[in-house]
């Protein structure tokens, strides 16, 4: 695994598990899972550490847009997906999991450090939502239009509610259309802005091709045309909120996924502060938008590199 490329990542079997091995053996692997995690404009925010029996999850700071995304709400987006990932994978292979967030109050970096916990069986659930973790991938090209049963939506709207958030689907025509000319207006407002055109290149692109990632193009055409069109939300608007709202994030893609779903984000109107604050009122509802989301049927795209395990352990 550690000589991987960021291809090869993708590969990784259940069966390779050591399950004879160390504890350090063990979570390395598990860490695995964990670094297929979707991250928002594909930045792949994390780093982790073994410590004797547990496993630290904390931000890569080299990773951050400090332009974009200032409070670093959208590194801990991603990091709580990673985290669901890792929680998933220890439940995979028969452990509860043991998690505490920030255990170290001197260190606001480090996110969440994780053990084994009592043996367990995984839920029916959680080894379909495992078994996603390959074959998961974001998809930014047209999407078929084929309607998404709604029986499969309001699941994932149960899912991201058991992880701490919500998730509003835009369903009448009014709403859809004044959410895409919010993203159209996002869109100009990010377009003239030198430092934000800057520093994707400069920060993402040479560090992690946008093969398949959010963020990047125009998303206008793809929320027009979306089949679905969703809005991931809290009722808070904290680091602990935002952590929760990544980890709903990769629940509720890894169970489309196992529907044939594909889902991208469309940052735009999130991501800039003038937009953002008149999302609530334009959804009628309460709350911290945190991420729009196009969900759809498609052919599977080509997986994003990712970063090879000796890059990201201390």
């Amino acid at each position: 695994m550690n000589d991987a490329t960021r291809e090869e990542l993708w590969t990784i079997a259940e069966d390779d598990y050591p399950a004879g091995g160390t504890a350090a053996e063990r979570l390395r692997f598990l860490a695995g899972y964990a670094v297929l995690a979707p991250s928002v404009h594909n930045i792949q925010p994390w780093r982790f550490r073994l410590t004797g029996e547990r496993i630290e999850l904390r931000a890569d700071r080299s990773r951050a847009l400090p332009v974009r995304d200032p409070d670093d709400r959208e590194l801990l987006l991603s990091c709580g997906a990673a985290l669901f990932h890792l929680r998933l994978a220890l439940r995979r292979f028969g452990h509860a999991g043991e998690v505490v967030l920030w255990p170290d109050a001197a260190d606001p970096d480090l996110f969440a450090r994780l053990g084994f916990g009592p043996a367990a069986e995984p839920t029916a659930e959680e080894r379909t939502e495992f078994a996603a973790i390959p074959h998961r991938r974001t998809h930014r090209g047209p999407l078929a239009p084929r309607p998404v049963p709604t029986a499969v939506l309001t699941e994932l709207r149960v899912l991201a509610a058991e992880e701490g958030a919500w998730l509003h689907l835009v369903e009448s025509e009014p709403e859809r259309a004044a959410l895409v000319a919010l993203i159209e207006e996002a869109d100009r407002l990010q377009a003239a802005d030198p430092a934000l055109q800057q520093e994707l290149p400069a920060r993402v692109r040479e560090r992690a091709p946008l093969a398949g990632d959010a963020g990047g193009a125009s998303g206008v055409p793809l929320a027009a045309d979306a089949q679905v069109l969703a809005v991931l939300g809290t009722d808070h608007d904290t680091p602990r909120a935002w952590l929760k709202a990544g980890q709903a994030l990769a629940r509720m893609l890894l169970r489309a996924q196992s529907y044939g779903l594909y889902a991208s984000y469309l940052n735009q109107p999130v991501e800039v502060p003038a937009t953002r604050v008149r999302l609530p009122a334009l959804l009628a509802r309460e709350g911290h938008p945190q991420l729009v989301i196009r969900f759809g049927y498609g052919e599977p795209p080509p997986p994003a590199p990712r970063r090879p395990l000796a890059e990201i352990f201390d």
